[in-house]
């Protein structure tokens, strides 16, 4: 709670007696407007000596307007209090900040509503504003003379496709391989266990094959990128690069997105390959014959149903970039901001993917 204090910033002070310390929602709510009324930054200085003993509740009181005070970068300094009591506090910022509804501020309905539109509306904003920074690094830039940085660019094609393309290969021989498998339980029980050449080569195809990629470059590379973009923000790297008129969009944004959208779609041909791959070996395995396996995926494989894949890829990598991207350099509050940041580029991309593809196939079904 305690840090050197520049002598410019503001100081308040406030004396609180025993009663200031009730635990229940609405008091603690009006303790805490008391309180950051009086600066929202600077120093506040509570006077305790009124106090006396304290409970574990009125502790928790204090620890929790304390990392009340540390979120908004408030010094809460505690003045007439022995250190024993004052070491208490710290105790119970972690033995009862868990009881987060006795403590929890009381604040209308109205009004906790019309918060949350308000940062559902700047979490908009700020999306708004990085799609067209995005569209004018990505689009815009070449066609007014501005090339793109080829370099970055051969960079990032490297390390998401080549480094990567182990584990997409290994993971769709095995998704091929449990595809067959399941499926051979089923139609050989009819007879029809050629047909398991036709469930492996489309479904990888037109769905397995671009989403298995899609999870594996979001959970590898788009984790990657926003931890690298979020350290270099940690690290005021990206405002040195604005100080010296560079603009992040074109020389880390714009490359990134675009080394993806060419190497997904390339991968996606290798998950498929390799799936079929994978279904061949377990239907040789059951007897099926090597020359009827493959004649039998050659007539059931058709040219729509890979531009079909290969459409989804490219989209999936667009979402992949862009949300790396965009968690990375939002990144704010040191290591634990960078760690969350990579979650969330992670978790939300993912969950991009598979909503795109939710789209597109019933979009493809209900047009064919």
């Amino acid at each position: 709670m305690n840090r050197p204090v520049s002598a410019a910033e503001p100081r308040a002070q406030l004396k609180l007696a025993r009663e200031d310390l009730d635990p229940s929602a609405a008091s603690f709510d009006r303790l805490h407007k008391r309180i950051f009324a009086t600066t929202s930054h600077g120093t506040i200085s509570l006077d305790l000596s009124a106090v006396g003993e304290a409970t574990l509740d009125e502790l928790a009181v204090l620890a929790r307007l304390a990392d009340d005070a540390k979120a908004r970068d408030v010094d809460l300094q505690i003045v007439g209090w022995p250190p024993e009591l004052i070491g208490g506090i710290e105790n119970a910022s972690r033995a009862l900040l868990s009881e987060e509804a006795a403590l929890a501020p009381y604040e209308p309905v109205l009004e906790r509503v019309g918060e949350s539109a308000l940062r559902v509306a700047a979490d908009w904003e700020g999306w708004g504003a990085y799609l067209y920074n995005a569209v004018n690094a990505i689009v815009v830039d070449p066609l007014v003379g501005r090339r793109w940085k080829f370099d970055a660019i051969f960079d990032q094609m490297y390390l998401v496709g080549v480094r990567g393309t182990p584990i997409v290969v290994f993971i769709s021989l095995l998704v091929g391989v449990v595809l067959a498998l399941n499926g051979a339980s089923q139609l050989r029980q009819f007879g029809a266990a050629i047909f398991i050449a036709n469930l492996v080569a489309v479904s990888v195809a037109r769905e397995m094959g671009p989403l298995i990629t899609a999870v594996i470059v979001a959970g590898r590379s788009g984790a990657a990128m926003a931890a690298e973009l979020g350290t270099m923000v940690v690290a005021e790297e990206i405002d040195a690069m604005r100080t010296m008129a560079l603009d992040p969009n074109r020389y880390l944004l714009a490359p990134r997105v675009i080394a993806l959208m060419i190497v997904v779609p390339c991968l996606t041909v290798a998950s498929d390959l390799f799936a079929i791959g994978g279904g061949y070996m377990v239907g040789i395995s059951m007897g099926l014959g090597a020359g009827n396996y493959i004649r039998q995926t050659a007539q059931a494989i058709v040219v729509g149903d890979v531009l079909t894949g290969l459409f989804k890829s490219l989209i999936f990598s667009a979402l992949i970039g862009l949300i790396s991207c965009y968690e990375g350099l939002r990144v704010s509050g040191g290591a634990q901001g960078v760690g969350a940041a990579t979650t969330n580029a992670v978790v939300s991309s993912i969950i991009s993917c598979i909503a795109a593809d939710a789209v597109f196939t019933l979009v493809f079904y209900l047009t064919n």
